[in-house]
């Protein structure tokens, strides 16, 4: 029951600071804070170009059009947990530990006819990411406050295809079969700093 007294809906916007993010917690007791939270970017690019060629195939000037567009989204949903250090005063000093797994889509299209390659490649993209950050939040009163957190951050993501390929074989005179598989991985550890402003119901 003691529990109970303390819970509370919390909401949280960090703006303006690269990815704009937002969150969604619940406020268990005094020191934590479990939450969900979401970033989302999207973007998109078309080029058109149009002239005059000549077209050996009929053996004459022709007007040309070529249009290429690409587009792409990034998903971020991220889990993670909120811990106060401290609570007697209006500055809480806090722990944060946070977990995200960023999803990629994508499109690539020429002259109006999509590639699906380029979709089923950005498939086979697989990243995640952890955040550990140490805060303040002021409050203003028991449901506003503004904080500010610096942490690391670090970001894996790795990238897998495999397709037939074939290669000169001097020993028999012939070209044999293979299949090729190539693989790629990043890792990346920055630091990051977040400016927030969190409501708590």
């Amino acid at each position: 029951m003691s529990s109970l007294s303390y819970s509370q809906i919390s909401f949280g916007v960090s703006p303006g600071l690269g990815l704009n993010s937002a969150y969604l917690g619940y406020k268990l007791n005094t020191k934590i804070v479990p939450f969900v939270g979401l970033q989302y970017i999207s973007g998109k690019m078309n080029q058109s170009q149009s002239g005059q060629e000549f077209d050996y195939d009929i053996n004459q000037v022709v007007s040309y059009t070529d249009d290429f567009s690409v587009s792409g989204r990034l998903i971020v949903p991220n889990i993670g947990v909120k811990y106060f250090l401290k609570s007697e005063t209006k500055v809480r000093a806090y722990l944060s530990l946070t977990l995200s797994k960023p999803m990629i889509s994508g499109k690539l299209s020429f002259d109006g006819e999509e590639e699906p390659e380029f979709s089923e490649s950005i498939k086979s993209v697989s990243i995640w990411g952890g955040e550990l950050g140490f805060g303040a939040e002021y409050f203003f009163d028991e449901n506003f406050s503004i904080g500010g957190e610096f942490g690391i951050r670090h970001l894996t993501g790795s990238f897998e295809d495999t397709y037939d390929s074939d290669f000169y074989n001097p020993n028999t005179g012939n070209y044999q079969a293979t299949e090729i598989t190539q693989s790629f991985k990043l890792g990346l550890t920055p630091t990051f700093t977040r400016v927030s402003l969190n409501f708590y119901f």
